[in-house]
């Protein structure tokens, strides 16, 4: 009988092992890769809105942006245009995308998606949000 409590211990120990190295698989495979901007937000160059929790997602053939971003503008959009810039270590521009936000009044915060075509996100140092313009 000391066999069999023996051996189901061993496999329960070997189960729980494998669910933990799984957990901790799927735990860093569906975080962000990269995480810049602060809870307290950023700034865009021209001061008129902030953004938050930006993060990047490697999609393998294209990079994956999404964060917040509140209007401090003064003015209600109907649809607000933006540029992502990324730099380098040496502040050489990598890459550059579009996106843009729907129904966003003055002082109210909305989430944004974006992608653009693959850079290693390792190589990428800082970027820049800048208002384009609106509809």
């Amino acid at each position: 009988m000391n066999f069999f409590v023996t051996g189901f211990f061993l496999n329960l120990k070997q189960l729980q092992f494998s669910m933990f190295r799984l957990f901790i698989l799927f735990f860093f495979l569906l975080i962000p890769i990269s995480s810049w901007s602060k809870s307290n937000g950023m700034m865009t160059i021209d001061g008129n809105y902030k953004y938050y929790n930006v993060g990047l997602q490697d999609q393998f053939t294209y990079v994956e942006i999404n964060g917040q971003i509140e209007n401090l503008s003064g003015k209600d959009h109907t649809e607000a245009f933006f540029t992502m810039n990324f730099y380098d270590k040496e502040d050489i521009l990598l890459e550059t995308c579009r996106f843009a936000v729907q129904g966003f009044p003055s002082g109210h915060k909305r989430d944004f998606y974006a992608s653009m075509k693959y850079v290693d996100p390792k190589l990428i140092k800082r970027f820049t949000i800048e208002f384009d313009g609106e509809n």
